[in-house]
């Protein structure tokens, strides 16, 4: 079939190849590209024989291409759907659109496309200007991956609150729940919809991951209703999450005063007293002490939390012989001559005076808080409104500091192995796969596994804990300015004696500002009035 026929070539189409025939020179490549514009059919391959066809003009037969069907079938590789490109003029499509429908239904016959094939498409909206769809299959419902919620425990964020006579130190200490209240909740993955492709296969829906709850087996108790797994407790007690799982922790509750009545208080988990602590009396327990009286403590020989924090809404006075101790965090109002010690930070509202003070971190109430009098040190950073006083009260501050550079080593080494960890707990999560299986209905080889497999997750997933909270230190610690911080939000008095790893600095005169270590220097920001 001669396609382009003029005193320089003739193009032709035989056999679904494009042959060109140039007879007289003088016809140039780009010259061709306006006319190829009426023969969308045609589609060049050999495009240096070409132009050497033209240059050269020796009267040879010589294959340019190769022809187009006028209808190009296009599948997806899922199978879910199929497109047609027409090769042809608009006039072409509009005199032959019975015929063209025609080829592509048989075309479509012919892959086996026999689901979702769309007529109105194909009778109405085929086109030459775009790739028409022209059959699509049914996608399939992906299952949804299960949810767990947990109870959330309350921030331990402290504030100085007013009431209206007095200013308050306040915060949300413990979570208690009684027997049977709800912890938490797993919505098992749903199954999702099979789809079907266009050639009538079936679509399988991805499966939805599942996820399991992680809850201590003596407290917890996981019920089935309504279609999900519920935690509930069951004990008496308060809320904690041991090494990732959800737990209920003993809570023994004092509704009045420790003193004569009660003795000294000595329990294995956490302790929550209503009133006070008299004089000489002491209260240990492992987890959380909460002594909630707005007047405080004076006086006491000893509070003592072995793993927990301490918290004391009203102050401590502490005639120089009271010492509180916390595994982890004290939070109290004021400390008045008393001794405080933290493995982790200490919260002070108000106040500290003539108190000996030793924490990670020290903060005081950004605005109102002073340190006033005494020995205060920390590992990484003070914090503190007032240091000092117009008496000039003599105050030593001690920022032990931290070597930045090997702090940085060790948190890009907890972050490699919490990487590999969590590689390994995908593995795990695939085998547990295998036992999808309701456990009634795999043998005693299979449950022992799959026993052996779930413990190998619960251990993982502790030390995934573990190193998370090694890693939020390490953070904490680094967000100290330089290698060890002294802030003052609103003036240092004279007298005041500041040293951060090995540099000291005296204060003469009224300052505000903040001190660091770095380089073996001591910097100083100061902050106008």
């Amino acid at each position: 079939m001669i396609c382009v026929k003029n005193e320089h070539f003739v193009l032709e189409a035989d056999r679904n190849m494009v042959f060109i025939t140039v007879i007289q020179k003088g016809f140039s490549i780009f010259q061709l590209n306006p006319i190829l514009l009426d023969f969308p059919q045609i589609m060049l391959e050999n495009v240096k024989d070409l132009k050497d066809a033209l240059t050269e003009a020796s009267g040879e037969r010589i294959q340019v291409g190769r022809q187009k069907p006028i209808a190009e079938l296009d599948i997806a590789t899922d199978k879910m759907s199929a497109s047609v490109k027409l090769n042809c003029s608009e006039n072409y499509l509009n005199e032959n659109y019975s015929v063209i429908m025609g080829s592509i239904l048989e075309s479509l016959q012919c892959e086996g496309i026999s689901e979702g094939i769309l007529m109105h498409v194909l009778q109405n909206e085929l086109s030459i200007k775009n790739q028409t769809i022209i059959a699509k299959g049914m996608e399939p419902v992906h299952a949804k991956d299960a949810v767990v919620t947990y109870f959330k425990r309350s921030d331990r964020k402290p504030a100085v609150r007013e009431n209206g006579k007095a200013d308050y130190y306040d915060m949300h200490f413990l979570d208690e729940v009684k027997r049977g209240d709800w912890l938490g909740e797993r919505i098992p993955p749903s199954s999702g919809e099979m789809g079907r492709r266009i050639t009538g296969e079936i679509a399988l829906p991805r499966k939805g991951k599942d996820k399991k709850l992680l809850y201590d087996q003596k407290t917890v108790a996981a019920v089935e209703e309504d279609g999900k797994i519920i935690l509930r407790a069951l004990i008496d007690g308060v809320v904690e999450f041991r090494e990732g799982k959800i737990a209920v922790g003993d809570h023994l509750l004092i509704d009045g005063d420790i003193g004569n009545k009660t003795g000294n208080i000595e329990f294995d988990g956490s302790v929550t007293i209503k009133g006070t602590v008299i004089d000489h009396f002491s209260v240990t327990a492992t987890k959380d002490i909460s002594i909630l009286s707005e007047l405080g403590v004076s006086n006491v020989k000893e509070i003592n939390s072995r793993e927990g924090d301490v918290f004391i809404k009203g102050g401590i006075f502490g005639k120089g012989v009271s010492k509180i101790y916390a595994a982890r965090n004290i939070f109290v109002k004021h400390a008045n001559e008393c001794h405080l010690t933290a493995g982790g930070n200490i919260h002070i509202g108000s106040y500290s005076l003539g108190s000996f003070l030793k924490a990670k971190n020290i903060f005081t109430d950004e605005k109102k808080g002073k340190l006033i009098g005494g020995v205060i040190e920390a590992h990484g950073k003070v914090r503190a409104a007032v240091i000092g006083n117009r008496m000039e009260r003599k105050t030593l501050i001690n920022v032990k500091g931290f070597d930045r550079e090997l702090l940085k080593e060790q948190l890009n080494e907890t972050l490699l192995l919490y990487k590999s960890i969590i590689m390994k707990l995908e593995s795990i999560k695939e085998k547990l796969e295998v036992y999808e299986t309701p456990l009634g209905e795999l043998t005693g080889e299979q449950n022992f596994q799959y026993e052996q497999t779930t413990n190998q997750y619960e251990r993982l997933m502790v030390q995934i804990y573990q190193l998370d909270e090694k890693r939020k230190s390490i953070m904490d610690m680094l967000e100290s300015k330089g290698e060890g911080e002294i802030t003052i939000g609103q003036m240092a008095f004279p007298d005041t004696c500041l040293q951060i790893k090995s540099m000291q600095k005296k204060l003469n005169d009224l300052t505000k500002g903040t001190f660091y270590a770095e380089n073996n220097q001591l910097h100083f920001i100061r902050v106008l009035s």
